[in-house]
């Protein structure tokens, strides 16, 4: 009986623990996951990010499921409120509410940030976070700024620092066609300084979408070497006249300007005068007029003179000549009619000096495939020295007939003329075509026409050969007592030429 007992206590025992197991286990189940459970389910508030201007009021709400024993709040890790320690003073904006949120009041910059609320409640600590964005428009900050000075071939490196919230958008805008999108939204630029044309603003412009863009801008000055130009070379004069020689400077900082003469300084002499003009002034560079008067020329002043402008950045110079020779010469158009096989020319020259003959230079080209721009640079040319008639004042015409011409051909002549200081340059080029069908393209090519090259490999530049005043009056004589008869046939033919163009105008 007595273990029968005892083993139905234990029954019994053993049946109340299972009871209790049974009522004990889900309590114990419920206490330990409750805290998990209220993790997404204790506060009715959601996170949030304030995005607000300066000056408005933002409210941060805290509000739990239960009610909490203390809340307190910061700011990236920094108290600001704690309910425990009423007598611990909030920062001035700041304002704890009664059901946890927290109001600021006013907001400035500075109060961007993250904030933290975390409150104690039964079931334990709970945490929530929130953040304001204060919004403000963007502001520039640029270096170098105002004005920076720098040398062509320098690398110029700009920055500009932009802030605001949000985050503006950077563009860049330049006075020269430089690709400035590019650049666009970067901070900082390096810009190569190719050439003097670089120079002017740079423009740095921001912008948030809130408020209006901002921008700045930096005055860039280019240095460079001066550039020298002329406008006339050769100068045409005649012993005993004036002369100017032109030259113009462009140049940043203003350049200093010297004359030499064969190489050498200028002489201090009373008939050189110098002077000094500006043509303009531009913002970043200057360009000046520079003139060297020559009164009463003579034979020592002929010869090449240089214009050189120096700065603190280098030294540039430009040649001219000052010459006796004759302009270059230009053909005229013919009033006689041409043959298959002969072609008349006359052209004009200017000359302060008597001419003393005439080389004309010619020969034929291909007839196929013409056009007006192709040069032929290496077919040779036949030569003519053609005597010059007598004729006062500078302007001096004269004709020639060429003869034993090709027929269907095509033709291009040059003609130089001489004085007692030397050979003219060559003309321009006449192309013409003698009697007969010639393959020409449809072109708009004239059966004359004159081309304005020859390039200075085809026809080098002459350099003077002054004859002696005793070498020129003894030639001058020859030719004023008269010529052989051979060229006195000529001579005549080209009066007899000349009158009939003199006709013809009176006639017309």
């Amino acid at each position: 009986m007595t273990s029968m007992t005892t083993v139905g206590r234990i029954s019994g025992s053993a049946k109340h623990a299972s009871s209790l197991n049974w009522i004990i286990a889900p309590l114990l189940v419920a206490s330990v996951l409750r805290p998990f459970a209220l993790c997404g389910q204790q506060f009715r508030s959601v996170p949030t990010t304030v995005k607000t201007y300066e000056n408005e009021t933002v409210l941060l709400p805290c509000y739990h499921n239960s009610p909490y024993r203390y809340v307190r709040w910061s700011r990236d890790d920094m108290l600001l409120v704690d309910s425990r320690y009423p007598a611990l003073t909030p920062p001035p904006r700041y304002q704890l509410w009664t059901n946890g949120s927290l109001e600021v009041d006013q907001v400035q910059m500075d109060d961007t940030g993250d904030y933290m609320c975390e409150i104690i409640t039964e079931a334990g600590k709970a945490i929530q976070r929130h953040a304001i964005e204060v919004q403000y428009p963007p502001s520039i900050l640029m270096h170098p700024s105002d004005r920076v000075e720098v040398k062509v071939g320098q690398i110029l490196e700009i920055v500009c620092d932009a802030t605001g919230v949000p985050q503006p958008y950077v563009t860049w805008a330049f006075k020269n066609d430089n690709a400035s999108s590019t650049f666009d939204n970067n901070r900082k630029i390096n810009l190569l300084i190719e050439d003097k044309d670089f120079a002017g603003p740079v423009e740095c412009t921001a912008t948030n979408g809130v408020g209006e863009p901002v921008s700045e801008t930096l005055d860039v000055f280019v240095d460079f070497i001066p550039e020298v130009s002329v406008r006339t070379s050769p100068i045409h004069t005649k012993i005993g006249q004036n002369a100017q020689l032109e030259c113009i400077v462009t140049s940043a900082p203003t350049a200093a300007v010297h004359w030499f003469h064969k190489g050498l300084p200028l002489p201090s002499d009373r008939r050189y005068t110098k002077q000094d003009g500006i043509v303009t002034k531009p913002q970043y560079h200057t360009v000046y007029r520079h003139v060297l008067s020559i009164r009463n020329v003579k034979d020592a002043d002929l010869g090449h003179y240089e214009c050189k402008a120096e700065n603190k950045i280098g030294i540039k110079g430009a040649h001219l000549e000052l010459t006796g020779r004759p302009m270059q010469a230009s053909f005229k158009p013919s009033t006689e009619m041409s043959s298959p096989t002969t072609h008349n020319l006359i052209w004009q020259v200017e000359s302060y000096s008597p001419i003393i003959e005439y080389k004309l230079k010619f020969r034929k080209i291909p007839s196929g495939n013409i056009t007006p721009n192709k040069r032929y640079p290496n077919l040779p040319w036949n030569e003519l020295i053609i005597p010059s008639d007598v004729s006062a004042g500078a302007l001096h015409s004269m004709g020639y007939t060429l003869q034993g011409l090709q027929g269907t051909s095509v033709y291009e002549v040059v003609i130089l003329a001489r004085n007692r200081y030397g050979w003219s340059d060559a003309s321009n080029i006449l192309r013409f075509a003698t009697g007969g069908e010639v393959e020409i393209e449809d072109s708009g090519y004239q059966t004359t026409e004159t081309i304005e090259y020859p390039s200075e490999s085809e026809y080098p530049s002459i350099t003077d050969n002054v004859i002696s005043d005793e070498e020129y009056d003894g030639l001058y004589a020859h030719m004023n007592s008269g010529i052989d008869s051979g060229h006195k046939v000529e001579f005549l033919t080209v009066l007899l030429c000349l009158g009939r163009v003199y006709l013809y105008f009176i006639v017309n």
